[in-house]
């Protein structure tokens, strides 16, 4: 018997009615599974239950819309145009070869809840400390890698306000 059998076990021996119940799982694919089950555990014909995933539970809580990949790239380009001087802006096509992984970042660093500004604090002491050694001798190159470690802090506070003024998110 799996997990979901033995919760729709459970609710049927504590008589409730499954069309006033609300399943929140952890996919959508789970809620397939639960509307394969189902019928096993209902003597009657009814309404079916609400079932969603805990992602769309979150995203109904937070009044966000959840925005695309695509649209989050485009999102994200502009807040690093508005924070990057002119001379130093990367085209889109150059700019979206890495910043995906920094949205998949940002989104860890939201999901896990951890502080923004400790860990991109963090992240650029240690940037700094890896080039150290050389910073008599920075090429141009270093340089720039060290003044884009410097303003993710920034890329990231202002890409999420705007999002949240817009009430639009991400995962």
């Amino acid at each position: 018997m799996t997990f979901l059998e033995d919760v729709l076990n459970d609710l049927k021996q504590k008589d409730l009615d499954f069309s006033e119940v609300i399943f929140i799982l952890p996919s959508r694919r789970a809620g397939v599974f639960l509307r394969y089950y189902l019928p096993n555990y209902m003597e009657e014909t009814a309404f079916a239950p609400e079932i969603i995933s805990i992602e769309d539970f979150v995203q109904n809580l937070s009044g966000l819309r959840q925005l695309n990949n695509v649209e989050l790239l485009f999102r994200f380009y502009k807040s690093y145009e508005a924070l990057t001087p002119k001379d130093e802006t990367e085209s889109f096509e150059s700019f979206s070869n890495w910043a995906q992984i920094v949205l998949q970042d940002f989104n860890e660093i939201d999901r896990y809840l951890v502080d923004p500004d400790a860990i991109f604090d963090y992240l650029s002491a240690i940037k700094e400390l890896d080039h150290w050694s050389n910073s008599h001798n920075q090429t141009e190159l270093v340089s720039s890698y060290l003044k884009f470690w410097k303003r993710l802090k920034q890329y990231y506070f202002h890409y999420t306000n705007n999002l949240l003024q817009d009430n639009l998110g991400y995962q």
